[in-house]
């Protein structure tokens, strides 16, 4: 009876789990697919002067127009100055507080100008002008631009390179400190630390992996950053390097941990024989438990790509939240969970703000994955040795 019992109980852990992930993968594609397939601009027309020849724009027209980067001519307009009018601007025109008379003047006269654009909810549009298509592309925007700016008027940037690019710098740099410092403790514990200091030095790892990343954060901001600054002759000392040497030495517990764990199963008659054979200790090491135990590190070195990554708080503090392409580790860059945590208040529920951030979740989400996956795929091949 109490065996049945158990069973089920732990039958029912294990489905819950199942069942959590699930939604939680359901929940972020039903949140952030229609940042690709519902067009930003829903609820908002866009028109022109009857005699703009012009009927089709792109999107990246459009925000070249309404920025003044370029003019009328330059896309196939009128020789005209270019006179953007959207919500985010309409109190240019029209004065805050008019009457609904007052503002359809307004509108009205703007209508009159060949530089016209019209970027409004069909409601407000004057009668006599001329409905301008605009052609977007969610795949395109999201995945090969590298502009991000959620909530600019009247068409958003929602390019994800400069935050792909961002985490992509400061996981190189933090697995560039973490692997060979990883691989060092590890082989220093297993072959050289004296048996009466294992356990304060495990303790000090465990207590290295329990730091609240605020406070690691506020180290790095305080110590990292101005040593940065002066080392590189920076203007700032938030970059990916920081950031990157933060998360390395941060990540250093759980890569010695699990390399150590590789070392310590190697079986003890390999080990003899190799001094049997007349090998040193060094060469041991070296020719032996290393490659041997080969799949086991790079299992720890995707599981600590997989926390590097995910990675929130020490990166807000100390990166400089730029969301501009990174063209080095010196430059302050933004990540995918720091552009999450960073934005999510702000974005009203249901907007294309917010599912842009559910769709940056969603694509967090699948890297994450995709590492765990590769790193369960890679360890048995140890196992079968």
């Amino acid at each position: 009876m109490r065996r049945t019992l158990g069973k089920r109980i732990l039958q029912a852990a294990a489905l819950s789990t199942f069942l959590v992930l699930l939604g939680l993968t359901i929940f972020l594609f039903r949140e952030g697919l229609p940042a690709i397939f519902e067009a930003p601009y829903k609820g908002t027309q866009f028109a022109v002067h009857p005699e703009n020849p012009l009927t089709t724009l792109t999107s990246n027209q459009i925000r070249s127009l309404v920025k003044k980067e370029k003019g009328w001519i330059n896309v196939g307009g009128p020789e005209a100055p270019v006179i953007a009018v959207h919500l985010a601007n309409i109190e240019r025109f029209v004065p805050a507080g008019a009457s609904p008379e007052r503002i359809k003047r307004a509108l009205d006269s703007l209508a009159e100008l060949k530089g016209i654009l019209f970027a409004l909810p069909p409601s407000f549009l004057p009668t006599k002008t001329k409905p301008l298509q605009v052609k977007w592309s969610g795949w395109r925007e999201v995945f090969a631009s590298a502009q991000w700016s959620p909530t600019y008027e009247p068409i958003p940037s929602v390019g994800f390179l400069p935050l792909l690019a961002g985490s992509l710098w400061v996981s190189l740099i933090g697995l560039i400190v973490v692997v060979p410092l990883g691989i060092a403790m590890a082989v220093y514990v297993v072959e050289f630390l004296p048996k009466s200091m294992y356990y304060p030095v495990k303790i000090l790892w465990e207590l290295l992996s329990g730091l609240p990343s605020v406070v690691v954060g506020f180290w790095g901001l305080v110590v990292v950053v101005p040593w940065i600054k002066k080392a590189f002759g920076l203007s700032a000392g938030e970059t990916a390097l920081t950031a990157g040497l933060l998360l390395g030495w941060m990540t250093l517990p759980l890569m010695a941990s699990l390399v150590e764990e590789a070392l310590r199963s190697i079986p003890r008659l390999l080990e003899e024989s190799s001094y049997g054979l007349g090998a040193t200790q060094w060469q041991t090491i070296i020719r032996l438990k290393l490659p041997y135990v080969l799949p086991s590190i790079a299992t720890a070195t995707l599981l600590s790509a997989g926390r590097i990554i995910g990675e929130t708080m020490v990166v807000l503090m100390v990166s400089g939240n730029s969301p501009l392409l990174p063209l080095s580790p010196l430059h302050p860059v933004r990540t995918l969970p720091a552009t999450i945590a960073a934005e999510l208040g702000e974005a009203p529920v249901g907007s294309y703000h917010y599912h842009v951030l559910f769709l940056l979740g969603m694509v967090l989400f699948l890297l994450t994955l995709g590492l765990n996956l590769l790193a369960y795929f890679i360890s048995p091949r140890h196992a079968k040795v």
